[in-house]
């Protein structure tokens, strides 16, 4: 088996959508080539890729077709609101699911994720190491929102180990789990192999516990 990459929110032929998150782009015809250009340059063939919702924006299945088509590797979707419904585009993926738990391997231990488009504030697993990885808002204002819930929740001891793998925040190009995770400030493994956000990276509270970012 391949590497397997994940990724949320790409929007591919939302126009509306390069305004809303400020997308480095002129256009959605330079968009498309842009990120079908960044994702083939990291995925192969043989690599899974599961896109976590949002894939699309306002487009028909033939032009989707032709999306999934440049681009490389056996894609997955998890169904964002944004996507289109049906059997012919749904035959254009590997599987179309409302959510999705695999385990994959991240420095050699083996590692739980669920994935679902919108942030589950508690889920079954949350508390056994589980990470999960979602989307939908983007950098917008909720998603901060998000991302100090996330972390006063484990401040509290309640452990919630959940990322926001929007485009817009990984530079519009697929990820491994074990990047995410590094990119989030997480020290990977911990006993039994489990992530752990480290607070002093959280971004969201200096470390004397006074001042927001």
């Amino acid at each position: 088996m391949g590497k397997v990459f994940f990724i949320a929110d790409l929007h591919f032929g939302h126009r509306d959508v390069i305004a809303f998150d400020g997308r480095p782009f002129k256009d959605v015809d330079e968009m498309e080539a842009e990120m079908i250009r960044r994702w083939n340059a990291r995925v192969s063939e043989g690599d899974h890729v599961f896109v976590i919702g949002d894939m699309f924006g306002g487009v028909n299945t033939a032009h989707a077709g032709e999306i999934v088509h440049a681009l490389h590797g056996r894609i997955h979707l998890i169904r964002g609101n944004h996507d289109p419904k049906g059997e012919l585009f749904e035959s254009l993926f590997e599987e179309v699911v409302p959510s999705k738990q695999i385990q994959v391997r991240v420095r050699g231990e083996k590692q739980r994720v669920v994935m679902r488009h919108r942030l589950l504030p508690i889920f079954k697993g949350n508390d056994e190491g589980v990470v999960q990885l979602y989307g939908h808002t983007h950098n917008s204002a909720v998603s901060h929102w998000e991302d100090k819930y996330i972390y006063f929740m484990n401040w509290l001891g309640v452990p919630l180990q959940a990322f926001n793998v929007g485009a817009c925040r990984m530079d519009y190009e697929p990820r491994t789990l074990e990047e995410i995770l590094e990119n989030a400030g997480v020290i990977m493994p911990r006993p039994k192999g489990n992530p752990v956000i480290t607070l002093e990276n959280a971004g969201v509270i200096t470390h004397n516990g006074g001042g927001h970012e």
